[in-house]
């Protein structure tokens, strides 16, 4: 089995001035309908925007992916269970893209306060 992890960090303040200057533009180029509406909905919007993009980044370094390929934001989402607990969705045009395989398992897990958020991603791939 192939394990791989990603962590970021994002400074909540930075995304938030990032959405005040570039608006819904911003938002629809990395956020997804769903995610959109969910941020939307919390009172500190600027924190679960900043973990759902420190998440997005937190997966593109577990799947190795270079900056220079072209990618969306979007094209990971961050869905929820359930229970809450968060993990991270792709549709089977994006894991081909990623080259993640269908058996592989993604594990996430996201947290916020105040100032920063932070993602972390494992994959285990099956040999």
């Amino acid at each position: 089995m192939e394990i791989r992890q990603g962590i970021d960090i994002t400074n909540v303040r930075r995304v938030e001035r990032v959405m005040k200057r570039r608006g819904s533009r911003f938002l629809h180029r990395v956020f997804t309908q769903a995610e959109r509406d969910y941020c939307e909905s919390k009172r500190m919007k600027a924190e679960h925007y900043a973990s759902r993009f420190a998440a997005k980044e937190a997966a593109m370094k577990a799947f190795e992916v270079k900056r220079e390929h072209r990618y969306r934001f979007r094209e990971i989402e961050v869905r929820r269970r359930p229970t809450g607990k968060p993990f991270i969705y792709l549709s089977e045009e994006s894991r081909k893209r990623f080259g993640v395989p269908k058996r592989c398992q993604i594990e996430l897990s996201m947290s916020h306060e105040r100032d920063y958020a932070i993602a972390t991603v494992f994959m285990m791939i099956p040999q």
